[in-house]
């Protein structure tokens, strides 16, 4: 009888810290669909050109790239992600909320400064949530599926928003927006640092230092999970960067950005849903080989497309391609992870996709749509995306 009464205590407490962290990602992700799904479109309409947008771009990119490992060392040092995500979020809503009123060197800065911040927010609350137990890890992808459907909802709102009430109202929101992450945030416990009895015993694996960063740096399996996402992604960022001008060029205005994006988000739910089945199924390259499958396949239908409506497709195979990425590398890297580097280590990945990726794909997208057109960028991101296929396809191939 006590042992049912205590399991179902137990069980009503993972209910409520899952639904916490699900009303969370909800509302963290609207916010990137205030500022990330319409940042681009924004700086269209204030007169910069592409190659002008591509440089902004990179800044917020190579910020990126400083911001993952140093947010999280300094996790993993002050043992608090909660702490470090919340300081962060209440910045972000200072510095987005007057962004109609910067002028072109604030732009510069504000834009720099909010890749630094906003880069490793993603893996500072999954990490937080993965490493909060077993549990709320083999849940992630559930919870991680209310931040796609947050996003979706919140991006067709505001590119209707745009329309009717202009660019101040929209970014203004962010910052209520952000206070709402704050508030819920500030109602959730951290415990995602409380060191596992088989690790107590065994301090110099729980270490935060120098030498087991480098240790991991070394690690073939985490070395070449890295150089996939590297190859993966600077296709996807640079079609993603100029998803605005795309769809300008084949007819399309704010609205229909914010239905391709809408559909874009709403499509990772369902597989985010069923992450923890698959994770058990299947094995990692398989999954990776799968998603850059569709990466290459969503790169040639972006390229065909003729009209707004076709690229909804796009958008729908956001869930075969980046949901099948995001939960497999997400729970493969808290496998091999050292203890005291979880969050360094999601980091770190999420730099090579976002940062690494970034930069490249939106300088080389930039310069190849001045220069040569859109129909070289669409060439180029093909071959990349093409040559991700092949290096994995041999990778399970040697594996197996």
């Amino acid at each position: 009888m006590l042992k049912k009464y205590i399991k179902n205590i137990e069980s009503n407490k993972y209910l409520k810290v899952i639904t916490e962290f699900s009303l969370l990602q909800f509302f963290f992700w609207s916010t990137w669909a205030i500022y990330g799904g319409y940042l681009v479109y924004y700086l269209g309409e204030i007169g910069y050109s592409n190659i002008r947008i591509g440089t902004l771009m990179s800044l917020r990119t190579f910020t990126g790239l400083i911001g993952p490992p140093v947010i999280g060392f300094i996790c993993d040092k002050i043992e608090s992600r909660k702490k470090v995500f919340i300081i962060s979020m209440l910045l972000m809503g200072i510095i987005v909320a007057p962004f109609t009123f910067y002028g072109d060197y604030m732009l510069f800065i504000a834009i720099g400064v909010m890749g630094f911040l906003w880069e490793p927010q993603q893996s500072v609350l999954d990490s937080w949530i993965i490493e909060t137990s077993e549990k709320t890890a083999l849940n992630y992808g559930f919870m991680r599926a209310w931040g796609s459907i947050g996003f979706a909802i919140i991006v067709t709102i505001f590119g209707l928003v745009i329309e009717f009430f202009g660019w101040t109202v929209h970014f203004l929101s962010y910052g209520l927006a952000a206070f709402i992450v704050v508030v819920i945030a500030l109602m959730i416990e951290d415990n995602s640092y409380q060191i596992p009895d088989d690790l107590k015993s065994n301090p110099t694996k729980q270490k935060t230092n120098l030498k087991n960063l480098v240790k991991l740096l070394k690690d073939p399996e985490y070395l070449f999970i890295l150089s996939v996402t590297l190859l993966i992604f600077i296709p996807a960022m640079m079609i993603m960067v100029y998803l605005a001008p795309i769809v300008q060029s084949v007819g399309g205005d704010s609205r229909d950005l914010g239905y391709i994006l809408f559909f874009n988000a709403l499509s990772e739910a369902p597989i985010f849903f069923m992450a923890k089945h698959f994770l058990q199924r299947y094995k990692t390259r398989a999954l990776l080989l799968f998603a850059a499958i569709f990466y290459l396949l969503r790169t040639i239908i972006v390229a065909l497309a003729v009209s707004p409506t076709q690229l909804i497709f796009y958008g729908l195979l956001q869930s075969l391609s980046f949901g099948v990425f995001l939960v497999t590398v997400r729970y493969y890297v808290k496998l091999i992870a050292p203890t005291g580097l979880k969050t360094t280590a999601q980091s770190i990945i999420l730099m090579s996709a976002f940062g690494g990726g970034g930069i490249i794909g939106s300088l080389l997208g930039g310069f190849l749509i001045d220069t040569f057109g859109m129909n070289s960028m669409f060439a180029v991101s093909i071959a990349f995306s093409l040559l991700a296929v092949i290096v994995l396809f041999f990778s399970v191939i040697q594996k197996s």
